[in-house]
């Protein structure tokens, strides 16, 4: 009985220390790099308002470290178990979709430069301009389609669609020609799905599942949530003030752009079959050749750029040492995969908090610059070493014509979700000539004139590029792009624009009830009572979308637009016939002489108000239902 009982000890404790081998190991190296880790962890959650993570380091096939931390769920105290615990890796899923598509182009079933709309069977994209759109178009986000996010996501599962029909009626058009701009396209990557289930024949997740998830024995990751693992999966929060929120769970429409759902352990064997070439335990995956395309053949928006977009990852740079993977945030989760191929080292990173001021992604961003210095820091002597200021030099134009104001182009140009560049969603920078060189003032940066379009920076080469009629318009930085506005574009100049209608409007609406209300002479001529209708239905208008807006949280918009929203857009068409009547009216009363110079000016200034609505509707794309 004794020994039968020393037995079950012996194998209770081996099997105890193997389920704790990811921490526990007596390489000193290995040791101190789990110990900081667990300790840098534990620090952030704190400092930043993190209720769970997961992490897991991988060394080719080997597991350096693996943990969870903090709570998957706040409510039901529930821990983080890094081999268990389900969490949204949000755009992190796009590098699935470049994966699928490599496959798909080693078997010959597509190519990677062709138009797509060879695959397209049930509809077909319709081009602006004098070119087309490629397979590689999408993976780099070089098509030129618009920016959206209303309408991403249902709040319920029976209101999912498939890909084709949310794609008829929410791909955005292309507003600029492709392979030339860099910008985000969720709904893009959506199409490389929908293309993967043209060519493949079955639903992209089913795809995934068969091809990329199963021999990758990810036995608890995919695109659609398992009944069997429900209580597995984590819960996304935002914390405010002093309480975490949690999101309700969602179902994204243009699900293969950011809707995979994955264990850190899971990814491990993700991050390995990177590592290894294409290869998971003796699977071919993808082959040697694809993974070097999807990791080696950046998108660069301009010659002398460090660093672009790659085939469904980019590129990262820290301490100069450039890197691969992808972020990812979506409903209160922010993620990070990180690949080092000439190092044979990758990590996962997952949280599950969208912090108020996005505490987040800076936690994400410090680990990964603290984990470049503490695993490469001989390379990072190396890169500072070889690093060479270039000498000022000169460029193809004056340096006035660079200066202006600039926008980044992530935003919405077609839909009404352009109304986040009003209330400040989206970035403007000032860029002036000074003293030979440019100066970014809003980021105290100089651009040291070097050749072509090309400028030098402390953070390497920034650059200009023009539109299609031969005008400097594009301002590139890395990865990102700004576009150069017209005179009546920046968001100052629309407050004031707005705000003098506004204060018209206003005063035209008091002084109109006082006279009504205190003055001797009731009798009102035609235009003033057009007048006033206008100014009553425009100042209706601006409260209810201000209304509207204050009250309605920017993700609500990933769902759709509100019923009162949409009702507001109604009045527009009241508006524009109004003001019909009311130049009609003004007209008649001068012919007639109806009325003052005075109060002919002073109806004439209310008309010129509401005329000058007009053209700020439009630009907001606010005259029909444009979302």
């Amino acid at each position: 009985m004794k020994l039968k009982i020393c037995i079950f000890l012996i194998l209770l404790s081996i099997f105890l220390s193997n389920k704790v081998a990811y921490s526990l190991n007596t390489n000193p190296i290995k040791t101190d790099l789990c110990a900081w880790i667990d300790s840098s962890f534990t620090k952030a959650m704190n400092e930043y308002h993190i209720p769970g993570a997961t992490i897991i380091v991988m060394k080719g096939d080997s597991v350096l470290h693996m943990n969870g931390y903090g709570m998957a769920h706040i409510e039901t105290n529930t821990s983080v178990v890094a081999d268990s615990t389900i969490f949204g890796i949000a755009s992190i899923s796009k590098t699935f979709v470049g994966t699928a598509i490599m496959q798909l182009y080693e078997k010959g079933k597509l190519d990677l430069d062709r138009d797509v709309n060879n695959y397209l069977t049930s509809f077909k994209l319709k081009y602006k301009f004098n070119d087309s759109i490629t397979v590689r178009n999408l993976l780099t986000h070089t098509a030129g389609l618009d920016y959206s996010i209303i309408g991403m996501s249902v709040r319920s599962k029976k209101d999912l669609i498939p890909l084709d029909k949310y794609l008829k009626t929410k791909l955005p058009p292309q507003i600029r020609p492709s392979g030339k701009v860099m910008m985000y396209s969720n709904q893009g990557y959506a199409l490389l799905g929908f293309i993967v289930e043209e060519v493949s024949g079955i639903p992209y997740y089913e795809y995934v599942s068969q091809n990329i998830l199963n021999p990758l024995e990810m036995n608890s990751s995919s695109y659609r949530r398992a009944s069997k693992l429900n209580e597995n999966y984590a819960t996304g929060y935002v914390h405010n003030g002093e309480r975490f929120i949690p999101f309700k769970p969602d179902f994204l429409l243009c699900y293969p752009a950011g809707g995979l759902f994955a264990t850190a352990s899971d990814m491990g064997n993700y991050i390995s079959m990177f590592l290894n070439n294409g290869s998971f335990k003796g699977r071919q995956i993808l082959d040697s050749t694809s993974v070097a395309k999807m990791l080696y053949s950046p998108f660069k928006q301009y010659e002398k750029a460090e660093y672009g977009w790659l085939l469904g990852l980019y590129e990262f740079q820290s301490h100069k040492i450039k890197y691969y993977g992808h972020d990812g945030s979506w409903q209160g989760f922010q993620s990070r995969l990180a690949l080092f191929p000439d190092k044979n080292i990758g990590f996962f990173i997952d949280v599950n908090s969208e912090g108020s001021k996005g505490n987040s992604q800076r936690f994400i961003n410090e680990f990964a610059d603290s984990f470049v210095e503490r695993m490469m820091p001989q390379s990072i002597i190396e890169k500072q070493q070889a690093e060479v200021t270039p000498k000022r030099g000169s460029v193809d134009e004056p340096l006035n014509k660079f200066a202006g104001k600039y926008r980044l182009t992530a935003y919405a140009h077609k839909t009404l979700g352009k109304l986040g560049v009003l209330i400040g969603l989206v970035p403007e920078i000032t860029i002036v000539s000074q003293d030979s060189i440019l100066k970014v003032l809003d980021w105290n940066l100089e651009l040291l004139p070097v050749s072509d379009l090309t400028f030098h920076t402390k953070y390497g080469h920034f650059a200009f590029d023009r539109d299609t009629r031969g005008e400097i318009f594009y301002f590139f930085t890395q990865i990102y792009s700004y576009q150069k506005l017209k005179w009546y574009e920046p968001v100052t100049f629309q407050m004031y624009w707005i705000g003098s209608i506004i204060l018209i409007v206003l005063i035209y609406i008091i002084t109109s009830v006082e006279r009504k209300l205190f003055s001797r002479h009731k009798k009102s001529n035609l235009i003033k009572k057009m007048n006033f209708a206008l100014a009553l239905t425009i100042a209706l208008f601006i409260g209810l979308l201000a209304y509207t807006l204050t009250k309605t949280e920017l993700n609500d918009f990933f769902f759709g637009i509100p019923l009162l929203l949409k009702i507001t857009l109604v009045i527009p068409f009241i508006i524009i016939p109004l003001e019909c009547a009311a130049i009609y009216s003004l007209i008649k009363a001068i012919r007639f002489k109806e009325l003052k110079p005075v109060d002919i000016a002073y109806q004439s200034l209310m008309l010129v108000a509401a005329l000058l609505f007009i053209p700020w509707l439009q630009y907001y794309n606010l005259i029909g239902f444009n979302y």
